[in-house]
């Protein structure tokens, strides 16, 4: 299907994807990958990716953030309105200063994925 997807930005919102393939990659020079109101529960084959600085996954069907801690270049994580119940990965991202999560069905934050930025106390 998409073997490499090229330009700063890609947007591949309401394609019906349900899954990346395998093949999947983005170039060096795209920084902003844009997924929403698709189908996709996972997502796979992120590292194949790793330079992106912006991911949005809004409106999909995602139940666990796996695979987004591979990018570890993160700096906008944007999931909202999905079925995402935990918290997760978050350690491994850095550079991540801003994160939507709204719309979900969060049970437990796994406090020892956040990065210490994100804990802050009045």
């Amino acid at each position: 299907m998409f073997v490499n997807v090229a330009g700063p930005v890609v947007d591949l919102s309401a394609q019906g994807l349900q899954k990346l393939d395998p093949s999947f990659t983005c170039s060096e020079d795209t920084h902003t990958l844009i997924l929403d109101g698709n189908q996709i529960m996972k997502l796979d084959y992120m590292e194949r990716s790793p330079g992106l600085q912006q991911l949005s996954v809004a409106s999909n069907r995602m139940v666990r953030m796996m695979g987004v801690s591979r990018l570890t270049e993160l700096r906008v994580l944007n999931l909202p309105n999905n079925s995402i119940g935990y918290i997760e990965g978050l350690r491994d991202m850095p550079y991540l200063k801003w994160l939507n999560l709204s719309g979900n069905n969060i049970k437990v934050i796994l406090s020892h994925c956040l990065s210490s930025h994100f804990l802050t106390s009045p």
